[in-house]
């Protein structure tokens, strides 16, 4: 005797077949996925365990920013900062490690979401195919071409499961479909934030080699000597006293100059930047600039190669080409509206005091390599920027335009 499967018997089978694919392919991710969830959760603790530390360190450091001035405290909070920040690094390098496991994470689970819906379509297509067939016969035939009733019923039963199969495919597929959209849209978040942290690590390698050096360019200008910190602290308030002195009298004697040039008109509101291609390594007020227990970071420092040309941010008439300690070889340019900008960490001067300059001339050219004349007291090659409205020190990048 042969025996003959049944249309719904072959339906079930192929339903069979689909679902062990389902198992399978679920089995295997659920595998996958439950090894990098544990890879991320010891990545957490691990940042979790630094950031502790990092807490510690930022504790010290206010202990000792707490204490009076002194070489040896300042010294002990770079030696703090640094091995803050070498933490940071850590951390970092921890972040990117995790989030190029969750994005791992998500591509299995895209990977996995694809592979479920062409099972599904594979599904949809068998159960299309069983229902072009079945609409081939006439309804005379269903009833007629079956021996017995029992038969048609049976055949009436296999259609409507064929439509509740299809239409749970379907809806199989329209959620499938959202929850793929949702996991490529977190995919491409992760990337994002990947990208931000490993700015982030380099911004914090910068951050460590300025704060190695800052404690070495302290050490050469106190010569390792209480005393001679003192004498520095001396001069780097005479200094800024002196310059606020003397932008308010030089605006008053230049200003009558800078209303008849003709070439000023229109104020120096807006400033073209002195250095081309420059790297942002400190910012206005900076609270990661190494010195700034002993003085606020005015202005912006611009990562250049030395002996780059410094060039007239507005027109002006130079006020004067001096050295300092704190600034080295530096250039301070008049401008009208009470604006006045400052160049400092000079390797030499293009200009001479009472000069009119134009923008975007050449003034000067850029230094800080430490132990180089000019230099002052700086980490490495930069130039530093200043902009003073009415003697005060104010964000250069309210004025600076591309």
């Amino acid at each position: 005797m042969t025996f003959q499967l049944t249309k719904p018997f072959m339906h079930c089978t192929t339903l069979i077949v689909v679902a062990l694919g389902f198992m399978i392919s679920a089995s295997s991710f659920a595998q996958v996925s439950n090894d990098l969830s544990r890879s991320i959760e010891n990545k957490e603790a691990e940042i979790e365990g630094v950031q502790r530390k990092i807490k510690d360190y930022e504790s010290k450091i206010q202990q000792y920013e707490a204490q009076e001035q002194s070489l040896s405290s300042e010294l002990a909070i770079l030696e703090n900062r640094a091995k803050r920040t070498e933490l940071n690094i850590q951390e970092n390098e921890l972040a990117i490690s995790k989030s190029e496991l969750e994005i791992r994470e998500t591509q299995a689970r895209i990977h996995e979401t694809e592979s479920q819906i062409e099972m599904q379509k594979t599904l949809i297509a068998d159960v299309l195919h069983e229902l072009h067939i079945a609409d081939d016969d006439s309804p005379i035939e269903l009833i007629f071409g079956n021996d017995q009733f029992s038969d048609f019923f049976d055949q009436i039963q296999y259609l409507e499961l064929l439509q509740s199969d299809l239409q749970t495919s379907i809806q199989n597929v329209q959620a499938l479909q959202s929850s793929l959209v949702g996991s490529r849209e977190q995919e491409e978040q992760h990337k994002e934030r990947l990208l931000s942290i490993r700015k982030t690590l380099e911004d914090a390698r910068v951050r460590l080699e300025a704060e190695q050096r800052a404690k070495d360019v302290l050490l050469a200008h106190t010569e390792r000597n209480e005393a001679q910190f003192r004498v520095l602290l001396s001069e780097l308030r005479a200094e800024q006293q002196f310059i606020n002195a003397e932008i308010f009298r030089l605006q008053d004697q230049l200003s009558k100059q800078l209303q008849e040039n003709d070439q000023v008109a229109g104020g120096p509101t807006i400033m073209s930047w002195p250095v081309s291609n420059p790297t942002l390594t400190a910012r206005f007020h900076d609270p990661t600039y190494p010195y700034r227990h002993l003085f606020e970071h005015s202005g912006l420092d611009m990562a250049v190669p030395q002996k780059s040309p410094v060039r007239a941010a507005a027109p002006g008439y130079v006020a004067w080409t001096r050295t300092g300690r704190s600034y080295g070889n530096y250039i301070m340019v008049i401008h009208t509206n009470g604006i006045a900008t400052l160049y400092a960490h000079l390797s030499g001067f293009n200009v001479t005091a009472d000069q009119f300059v134009e923008r975007g001339e050449t003034i000067g050219f850029s230094g800080g390599m430490p132990g180089t004349p000019g230099a002052g007291l700086s980490t490495g090659p930069h130039l530093h920027f200043e902009v003073r409205e009415n003697g005060i020190p104010v964000n250069p990048e309210n004025y600076l335009v591309n």
